[in-house]
Order: C-alpha cells, then sequence, then structure tokens
C-alpha cells in the first residue's frame, strides 16, 4: 500500500489522482486523522487539476459549509464544472439549487471565470476556453479559447490539456495537425481522463489522426466499462447497437443503456430512446421512444437534440415542422455540435425555419469548421471567397478550403485549382492548378475536364496535344459540361485529335446551345436556320425534336419514345419508327431494340 508520504510526495509534483486520494483519506480518516480542512485542501488542489469528482466534493462543500463558509455561488461554479462533463450528481445538486434561486446569467459565469483565471487558477482557465469556444457570456473566439485551454493545460489542468489536443486535432484557432492531436489526446486517456478516452476511441471510430480502428475504439470503452464509467457503458452500448468494433447486439446494447443510465449517465437516457424507437432489444414503442428522446435533448444530450431536428425537418415519426427542427439544431449547435452547427448555418442560408440570414450562416458555417467538420469549412472557405456573409477575404477562403480539400472534399478540391489558376488567395501557380485540376478531372469533376482539355489545346502549361485535348473535351461534353460540348464540336469541326465530322460538330454545338451556350448557339442557328430554344424555356418535346433534327441520337430516340407513347404529342406511329430508325442508323442500342420489337410485333 502507498505510503501517506508518497502521496504527498506525488501529490506536491502536481499528480492529481494523489491529490484526490488524499483528500480522501483525511476524509474518511484512512491512516490519518479525520480534518476536514486538509481534505478540503487537497480536493481543492485536484479540482483545480480537473478531477470531476473533486469538482463535485467542492461543490458540496461550498453548498453544506464544510470546512468553508458556504458559499452558493462558489458551489454553482464547482457543481457547474462537472455537470459540463456530464457528472450526473453535479446535474441533481444544480436542478435542486435552481429551484430555489435564479440560475446564474452567462456573462456572470464569465466574470466569475475571468476572475479566477486571472487569479491564476487553472480550472477557471479551461472553463475560459469552453467558454470561448462556443461562446457563453462572450463573444465565439477560437484564437482565444486555445489560448485558455493551452495555459490550464500548463498548469497540468487534465480538462485544458485534453480540450487544447481536440483544437489541435480539429484546427480550432490553430493550423490542424490529426495526428499530433491525437497523440495528445492519448497522453490525457494514460492519465485518466474519461473525456480524453472517448475523444481518442472516437478517432480510432473514424480513422481521424490515426488508422481507422473500431475494434480499438470498442476496446477502450470496454476497459471503461470495466472500471465502472457510465459514459463508458453508455459507448459500449452504442457499439453494440450500430456493430462499432463488434457484432450487432440488440440485446446486450440496451442492456448496456440500462446499466448507464442506472449509473446517471444522461448520454444513456438517448440510447434507450433509440432502443424503443427502433424495437432494438426491447418491445417497440415509437411515442415512449420519442417521449425520452425529448426529455433527453431537454436535459441537454445534443445528439438527441440533432435526432429531434432530423425527425422535424423530415416528418419522420412526427409532423413535419420546419420551425421546430431549426430550433431543435440551433440548441446543439449552441453547446457546440459541429453539425448542428452545419445545419444550423444552411437553415440561415436557405431560410429552413428562420429568416433568411447571411451573416448568422457565416457565423454558424466559421464555428462548424474551427470544430473540425469538413462541411463547415468548405462552406465558410466559400463564403469568405465570394464575400456572402462575411467581409471578403480570397486568403481566408483558400485556407478553410485547403482543409476540406484535404479531407477529400471534390468540390474544395476545385476551388483550390481555380485559385492557383487565378491567384486568388494563393500566389498564382498553374503548374499546380494543372496537377489538381487533372486529379479532378480522372475522378469525373466536369469543370476540370474542361480546364484539362483546353490546357492540351492551347499548349498552356502542358505541350499542345489535340488527341488528349479531343478526350478531355469528349469527358466532359458527356458530363454535361456545355463549354466542353462546345470545345467537342470545334474539335469535330476543325479536325483536332479525330477526324473532321460537320454532322457530329453540329450535334455537340446544338447539346452546348440548348443550355445556352451563346456562341454554340449562334454557329448552329447560322448553320441551321433556325433558332435554337434553350431548355427550360421550351417544352420537353420541342426541346428534343430540335436536337432530333440537327443528329442527336439519344433525342431521335426519346423524341420517338414520345410519339409512341404520346408524351407531349399526339401518338403517331409512323413517326415513332422514323425517328426509331434514325437513331438505329446512328447506332444507338435502345432505337435498334425498339425496331426489333415492332418486327417481332408484325410477325405475330
Amino acid at each position: 500500500m502507498e505510503t501517506l508520504e508518497g502521496l504527498v510526495s506525488k501529490a506536491e509534483a502536481g499528480d492529481v489522482i494523489s491529490c484526490f486520494k488524499l483528500g480522501q483519506a483525511y476524509a474518511i480518516g484512512t491512516g490519518v486523522d479525520i480534518d476536514e480542512e486538509e481534505a478540503f485542501k487537497w480536493y481543492l488542489r485536484a479540482a483545480t487539476l480537473g478531477h470531476t469528482d473533486s469538482e463535485f466534493i467542492i461543490g458540496k462543500c461550498y453548498a453544506g459549509g464544510i470546512a468553508v463558509p458556504v458559499d452558493l455561488d462558489e458551489s454553482i461554479m464547482w457543481f457547474s464544472k462537472a455537470a459540463l462533463k456530464g457528472y450526473p450528481d453535479a446535474v441533481t445538486e444544480l436542478n435542486t439549487i435552481f429551484e430555489g434561486t435564479d440560475v446564474p446569467r452567462d456573462k456572470k459565469l464569465f466574470n466569475y471565470h475571468l476572475k479566477k483565471a486571472e487569479e491564476g487558477s487553472p480550472s477557471s482557465m479551461y472553463m475560459l476556453g469552453v467558454f470561448y469556444d462556443i461562446g457563453i457570456g462572450t463573444d465565439s473566439n477560437a484564437e482565444k479559447a486555445l489560448e485558455m485551454f493551452s495555459m490550464s493545460a500548463e498548469r497540468m489542468n487534465i480538462d485544458g490539456e485534453c480540450s487544447k489536443a481536440l483544437c489541435i486535432l480539429r484546427g480550432t484557432g490553430t493550423a490542424r495537425d490529426r495526428n499530433k492531436g491525437a497523440s495528445m489526446l492519448k497522453d490525457c486517456a494514460d492519465k485518466g481522463s474519461e473525456k480524453a478516452k472517448c475523444e481518442l476511441a472516437r478517432c480510432y471510430e473514424h480513422g481521424v489522426g490515426v488508422p481507422k480502428d473500431p475494434a480499438a475504439a470498442f476496446e477502450i470503452y470496454s476497459k471503461m466499462s470495466d472500471t465502472g464509467s457510465s459514459i463508458g457503458r453508455y459507448h459500449l452500448g452504442r457499439c453494440y447497437m450500430d456493430g462499432i468494433g463488434v457484432e450487432k447486439d440488440p440485446v446486450f446494447a440496451h442492456s448496456w443503456y440500462e446499466v448507464s443510465e442506472g449509473a446517471g449517465c444522461p448520454d444513456a437516457e438517448f440510447g434507450l430512446a433509440r432502443c424503443l424507437m427502433g424495437g432494438v432489444g426491447i418491445e417497440k414503442d415509437r411515442e415512449g421512444g420519442i417521449r425520452k428522446l425529448t426529455d433527453s435533448a431537454e436535459k441537454g444530450q445534443t445528439d438527441a437534440m440533432v435526432m429531434l431536428g432530423q425527425m422535424y425537418a423530415k416528418g419522420s415519426a412526427v409532423n413535419k415542422n420546419l420551425s421546430v427542427s431549426a430550433e431543435w439544431f440551433k440548441k446543439a449547435a449552441d453547446l457546440g455540435d459541429p453539425y448542428a452547427e452545419y445545419t444550423t448555418a444552411v437553415n440561415y442560408l436557405e431560410g429552413y425555419g428562420f429568416r433568411k440570414n447571411p451573416k448568422k450562416a457565416a457565423y454558424y458555417f466559421e464555428r462548424s469548421a474551427q470544430h473540425g467538420y469538413t462541411l463547415g469549412c468548405h462552406m465558410i472557405g466559400s463564403a469568405y471567397m465570394s464575400g456572402n456573409g462575411v467581409d471578403k477575404d480570397e486568403k481566408k477562403g483558400f485556407e478553410w478550403c485547403s482543409r476540406s480539400a484535404e479531407d477529400g472534399y471534390l468540390k474544395s478540391q476545385f476551388i483550390l485549382a481555380e485559385s492557383y489558376a487565378r491567384g486568388r488567395g494563393v500566389k498564382r501557380d498553374l503548374t499546380k492548378a494543372l496537377e489538381l485540376h487533372t486529379y479532378l478531372a480522372e475522378r469525373g469533376y466536369g469543370k476540370s475536364q474542361l480546364f484539362v482539355g483546353t490546357c492540351y489545346l492551347e499548349g498552356k502549361i502542358v505541350k499542345a496535344n489535340e488527341k488528349k485535348a479531343f478526350e478531355w473535351f469528349t469527358k466532359g461534353a458527356e458530363n454535361g459540361n456545355p463549354v466542353s460540348q462546345y470545345f467537342l464540336g470545334y474539335c469535330y469541326a476543325n479536325g483536332l485529335g479525330i477526324k473532321q465530322d460537320e454532322k457530329k460538330a453540329l450535334l455537340w454545338y446544338t447539346r452546348a446551345a440548348e443550355q445556352g451556350h451563346t456562341v454554340s448557339k449562334k454557329l448552329v442557328e447560322d448553320y441551321t436556320g433556325n433558332a435554337v430554344v434553350v431548355k427550360g424555356e421550351a417544352s420537353p418535346f420541342e426541346s428534343y425534336t430540335l436536337s432530333a433534327e440537327n443528329g442527336d441520337p439519344e433525342s431521335m430516340f426519346i423524341l420517338a419514345r414520345y410519339y409512341e407513347e404520346g408524351i407531349g404529342v399526339e401518338k403517331n406511329m409512323d413517326e415513332a419508327k422514323k425517328w426509331y430508325n434514325k437513331a438505329a442508323s446512328l447506332g444507338h442500342f435502345g432505337a435498334k431494340k425498339a425496331m426489333l420489337r415492332f418486327r417481332n410485333k408484325k410477325a405475330r
């Protein structure tokens, strides 16, 4: 058994568990005389370093006047720290206190922790980081959040260390470094931080900063569960429910949720709500599940809020209500959920449940991006590029889009390619632009296929190669890009990379013209003497008729079907056969089958 001298030595060196053990020893008289003041001193030191049990105990001391005078404000502050991390008894204590007193305002909470932080309290530095991160009592400020988390971590507060790791992992207020962030989380987890263990397991679930390994996540949750962790048991239930690192087992899922809820874990209620609504390990009870889900959301469980937001948006199991949906998403967003922040931004941008507000949309997009959400990075990057809801800043736009591009998001990769091509937010680099556009073109991105084709046609960046230009224009044209369709027509018209063919040139010019390409429209009208009607301005029948008359076999086939089935025109089998025959003569497979069908009918 560890000696008192050994514990004191470790505690003096900043070992948080040793501080807590000393508090316990003096509180219950283990190896020493009971001494409430000495117990309070060590509990306070552990709490200051982020030990959640100690934070709760200090709250109880101030609430009950144990070793210190009764101070309701102090008790609320300490209970709030523990409650913020999901400590169920702290939530209960706060609910009891708030029944008989006003809830402290956000600004009051912020000022309290600001004062304590200035006095050197690392736990209040951590709390200030939380407040700056999600905008409690102050404006949201990712850089200040990281600063406060870092100051707390320097003073050995485990919550500050964990939150600093998350900032680096996500790129909150700093450059993103997922490998370093995950490594720091592991260090925190090894020191006993439950939050760090859960976040590290999440990294293994999704392959963020570490190789994707759901089995490793399951192992972390299992070990947490073995030590009595209620949140570990909740996640174990989730693993069995969703098949994360283990075979799905609805009975085990429900059982672990029940055990977790019995230990007071607020997340477990959300898990049980899912079980009830889906009949997972228990008889299905949709209405009971919705009641439980709503109760969980009202207690602050963000996943429950998000699920309710989704249900009201879709009208699944509840009446569709975009306003209610938007409110639930916003509640989760204001608690820092990155997906909810992104969705709230979309709601403000599109006017779903709220009035359209580009500034608020940009605010939530940026928060979502700061919390590491890929689509949030893309959207705020795009906003800075265009100046939609924010002051235009192409450099910031490029930086944010770089993150989502790094995550493999093609639209952001395209913005980066265009930025290098035009020198927007970054020094112009045509070689880099071609490299990125080629990567995207090979993955079917139509606008990049056009860019690469143009480079080969004009001999820019690379040596001119008409055959390669033709190949890329063909891919872009078949993807529906009107400019690629024009250039493909141009290649056929002038024999560039392919044998000259005026009919095919007209076909592709027509397709481009119908999408509103001005030069193609003039070329077709000058050649045919007929006005081109841009699609959307004419009926489908009229549009396909024009394309068919200009030699497009696909339009001939569709026009034949229209005549055969009487779509947009009276049925006319002679016209149908005429157009099927023309399309078949140009090699259209569907038209050949249609002609065979007609012949078989006639033979019978």
